[in-house]
Formats: C-alpha cells, structure tokens, sequence
C-alpha cells in the first residue's frame, strides 16, 4: 500500500512539475528573442551613428539617434530584469522539486532496504515452507502466483529507486544549469547598466552643445507632433482590429492575450482610477503656449514630473497591445482596456511586461525615464477611447 500511494502521489506531481518547468522555459525563449531582436536594433542605430559623426550631421540628429540607443538599451535591462525574475522563480521550483524527491528516495531506499534484509534471511527457506506445506495443487499455485507477484513487485521498487535516482540527477544538472543562467544574467545586467549610463552621459553633452533657439525647438515640437498622430494612428489601427474580430467571430468577445484574461468596464472607472506614477503635474491636458517654440498645442494627455526610474503601474486591467519607442515620446506602452479604451506610458525606461501580456489594475508595468524627454524623468500619461481623447485629470482619483 505503501508503494503504490508514492507511485500514484510521483505520478501525479511530475507532470505538473514539468508543465511548470515548460512555462518558465517558454517564457525565457519568449525573453530571449525579445533581447535578440533589441540587440540587432542597437547594432543598427550605432552603424547610424558612426556615419553622422563622419559627415558631421547635426547634433539634433545625433541627439536623435542617442536617445533611441539609450531607449533600447534601458529596455534590454527590462528584459534581463524579466528574465532573471523567471530564472529566480524555476530555481526556487526546481529545489523544492529536487529536495522532495530527495526526501521520497530516501523513504523508498530505507523501507526497500528492511525488505531486501528480511528476504535475505527468510525469503528462500519461507518461500519454499510456504509450497511445501500447501494442502492441495491448487493452494501451491496460488501461492506461488503470491510468491511472484512480491517478486515482481521487489523489481518494480528497484526500478522505481533507480528512476527516482536518476530524476534527482536530471533536476541538479537543471538546477546548475539555471544558476549558471542567473550568474550570466546578472553579468549582462552589469554591463548594460553600465551602457546606459555612458550613453546617458553623451545625450547630456549634446544636449549642452546645442544651441536652442526658436527654430530648433520648432523643429522638436514638429517631431513631436508627427509622432502623435503616428500614436493615434497605431490606436486606430488597434481599434480596427479589435472591431474586425468582433464582426468576423459574431460574439461580444475582445481581442484576447496569450493567457486567459477577461476585460472589465473601464468607462466605470472614471474618477477613480489609480495614480500610474508618484509625482506632479507639470504639463496638463488641452491647449498650451509651448515657451520655446512659441507656439500654441494642444496636448492629449499630462506629464507627471517624478524620479528616475520610479514604478510606473498601470491604472486599469488591461493587456499590453503596443511596446515601442517614438521620437518626441521615447519608449512607450499602449494598454487595451476593452470596448474601445486605452492608456499610453510614454517616457519609460525599463519595461517589465511584454506584448499580449494580461495585466493586472496597479501592476508595475515600467520605470519612469527621460526617453524621448529633453526636460528631464517624467511620464507622459494619455486616456483614448470612442475616437477621442480624454483628460486623464478627470479619471484619476
């Protein structure tokens, strides 16, 4: 009885250990081809860079270029934060896995062991008493039958030890493996950080060598005006697809993510939505005289003035549709919140959610940072929906 209680309970346990294990090993492929294709980025913007210093293009340009480096390597450190946070979890799933088949092929070992010393004793001598004293044919048969099955069932144990051994041996190699994979992470975390902040230290030379004047940030301001209508035109596009999928499946359904997840009402939630970032108002919603440019904007949505690399949540479940890097807005997060609402983080640093991840209400998301910024850390924070936009002021709390 005994036996088969640790059979069935190792049966049962294994195939969900390795269903875990398989997630965690999906989601680091899923991480890693996310790096690789960061990394190609990079490559690209630094041959781009190497050609404006040659013909002694504009500093703005430079500029340009610089920050989106800057961007991509603070997304790279993202990355390596999710990944290490994955390896950190199947570690930990991983020792616990391997110290209670520790624990049960120690179990197995000692109680196979006083089986093993009884059958050297009596096993041979009983087991022959127990044929010889049968009181018919038919008694000696089915003893034997007995006899046999206490037999088999010896060898099965003998095998079940030596699976149970070699498991052991399987979940260690896995485990330095990992550990081995957390050490090369956080190396690669180290030189990346380092990276950033080179690549911070020359945004803020340049920065220094140009001369502003009213043209020059006329020419910002146009930037960023080009990549407002790029961001409205990438929710349109959202918007499009999510009304395509409705019409082509026949149901009130939303677009899904990868996991299950089931939208809520966002228009529910106005005036009481969370605060996506710690920090004040600096740039608010409507139209405004921009000082350098001299000229009047209207802005889609607020600035929040904050630290470096303070949490950035999300205000309302949603799942992430858009993760990119916009000139004028640096890397920014586009949130799906269902029926037509969405909410931009722009300004980021690192990011620590992936494209079609479900995403919880107050869930951090990013870090504030001054990509795409000329004025310093700040997140810029816009509410659209039904075709418009909204002052996201009158849905915070």
């Amino acid at each position: 009885m005994y036996f088969k209680m640790i059979k069935t309970l190792l049966v049962l346990l294994f195939p969900l250990f390795l269903l875990g294990q398989s997630r965690f090993d999906s989601q680091l492929s899923r991480n890693r081809s996310q790096l690789n294709a960061i990394k190609k980025d990079i490559y690209q913007i630094k041959s781009k860079l190497d050609n404006v210093k040659k013909d002694e293009t504009s500093l703005q340009e430079q500029l340009a270029l610089i920050d989106k480096e800057t961007a991509l390597i603070a997304r790279t450190k993202g990355l390596l934060e999710q990944e290490n946070n994955i390896l950190r979890k199947k570690i930990t799933q991983t020792n616990e896995r391997l110290k209670e088949t520790r624990k049960r092929y120690e179990q197995l070992k000692n109680l196979y062991a006083r089986r093993a010393v009884y059958a050297y004793k009596y096993g041979k001598i009983r087991s022959l008493e127990l044929l010889l004293s049968s009181a018919s044919v038919n008694q000696a048969f089915i003893r034997y039958r007995y006899l046999k099955t206490i037999a088999e069932h010896d060898q099965r144990s003998i095998r079940s030890l030596q699976k149970r051994k070699q498991e052991m041996e399987t979940l260690k190699q896995s485990l330095n493996n990992d550990l081995q994979l957390k050490r090369q992470n956080l190396a690669a975390k180290k030189k990346q950080e380092n990276l950033y902040l080179s690549r911070r230290k020359k945004k803020a030379s340049l920065l220094k060598k140009i001369r502003w004047n009213e043209a020059s940030y006329s020419k910002q301001l146009s930037v960023k005006q080009k990549e407002k209508e790029n961001l409205i035109q990438m929710i349109i596009e959202l918007e499009r697809q999510r009304q395509q999928q409705l019409i082509s499946s026949g149901k009130r359904n939303e677009m899904q993510p990868i996991i299950d997840f089931k939208f809520e009402d966002f228009s529910q939630a106005k005036g009481k939505l969370l605060w996506p970032v710690k920090g004040r108002i600096v740039t608010r919603y409507g139209k405004h005289k921009d000082k350098g440019s001299k000229t009047y904007t209207k802005n889609t949505d607020i600035e929040i003035k904050s630290k470096l690399g303070t949490p950035v949540h999300c205000v309302f479940k949603g799942v992430a549709r858009v993760i990119t890097y916009l000139p004028g807005y640096g890397n920014t997060i586009i949130v799906d919140h269902g029926k037509g609402y969405y909410s931009v983080y722009s300004h980021l640093d690192e990011i620590y959610v992936q494209k079609e991840d479900g995403i919880k209400t107050g869930q951090v998301i990013a870090a504030v940072g001054d990509s795409g910024s000329l004025a310093g850390a700040k997140l810029q924070f816009g509410i659209y929906g039904k075709q418009r936009t909204y002052d996201p002021e009158k849905w915070l709390r």
